[in-house]
């Protein structure tokens, strides 16, 4: 943008954006078209935990995005500032006015707010969008409240997307999170079995904790070291070992350098089956060399 953005206050995006999927983008597009109109800069005010870690821990659910990815998502398509604020006692008990007048316009020069049409704040949610329209008018700042983006028939939420990433259903993410669902995370050693049978596999450790589809075999995209690789990826407990921890492993396609304590970013395309106990380990074996050449030959576009 060749203009400067003045000081005179900014646009403000609310909510907590898992995911940053379809809707929270046409969102953060409306906050960005505000923001420029206006030539402020356009911000996002989140958390850096779920709320409901603190409120209600048992039913906190598992995230989308890390804080990394969210923001490094959020600048690319035009936001200004990420706040990533603590949500605390303090901050759960602020009457819904109070988190507007005494915490919001206190820390920000807030001129216009952008929330979902969904979005509750204060003690225990009980301010609604309603409430803020009332509240702008008091404190003279605008507000745009975005209605709920439907495709196929079904609202974009990021509930839907932890349910389809967490039954396997992961070719059906897309339309709603606008890419295929992925994971990042530095390459560890494992048990080197792979190894043993020339079937090396990348033995993945989460840099944070995220949702992941369910146990089975997945069509995967590998991006090492810049550059991207067809994958085998296998998420499980691998349950023809005793006590076989919980791995995610990738065999990655015309690739044999040793990535030990790199960085790997792991994209799910499809799921190819579920998780088998097998009465041998040639068995297991034999499965994975089946597993790697029919994903060779169903999956793969070869020049």
């Amino acid at each position: 943008m060749q203009y400067n953005k003045n000081n005179d206050g900014i646009v403000m995006a609310l909510g907590f954006f898992d995911g940053v999927h379809r809707g929270h983008q046409s969102l953060l597009k409306k906050t960005i078209d505000v923001a420029n109109k206006k030539h402020m800069r356009a911000c996002v005010m989140t958390f850096k935990r779920h709320p409901l870690n603190l409120i209600f821990p048992a039913y906190a659910p598992d995230m989308i995005t890390t804080n990394e990815e969210k923001i490094v998502i959020m600048k690319k398509m035009g936001i200004d500032d990420v706040y990533l604020n603590v949500f605390n006692e303090d901050l759960m008990n602020y009457e819904p006015e109070a988190f507007i007048k005494d915490y919001l316009l206190l820390k920000y020069n807030v001129k216009h707010i952008v929330v979902g049409f969904n979005y509750t704040f204060g003690y225990k949610g009980e301010g609604t969008t309603t409430d803020l329209l009332e509240y702008g008018k008091n404190y003279g700042f605008g507000v745009s409240i975005m209605p709920p983006q439907v495709i196929n028939g079904q609202a974009v939420s990021s509930t839907l997307i932890r349910e389809l990433i967490s039954t396997g259903k992961v070719s059906d993410v897309c339309p709603f999170l606008g890419r295929y669902y992925s994971i990042q995370g530095v390459v560890v050693s494992g048990k080197r079995l792979g190894h043993t049978f020339n079937i090396p596999t990348a033995n993945l450790h989460l840099s944070e904790k995220v949702i992941l589809p369910s146990r089975g075999v997945y069509y995967t995209k590998v991006m090492v070291r810049g550059k991207i690789y067809d994958g085998l990826t296998n998420l499980g407990h691998n349950p023809t070992f005793e006590k076989h921890p919980y791995s995610i492993e990738t065999y990655i396609y015309d690739f044999d350098n040793n990535i030990y304590g790199e960085e790997i970013k792991v994209t799910f395309i499809k799921r190819h089956r579920g998780e088998i106990k097998f009465p041998t380990l040639d068995a297991l074996v034999t499965q994975i060399k089946e597993d790697i050449c029919y994903i060779d030959k169903n999956y793969r576009h070869h020049k």
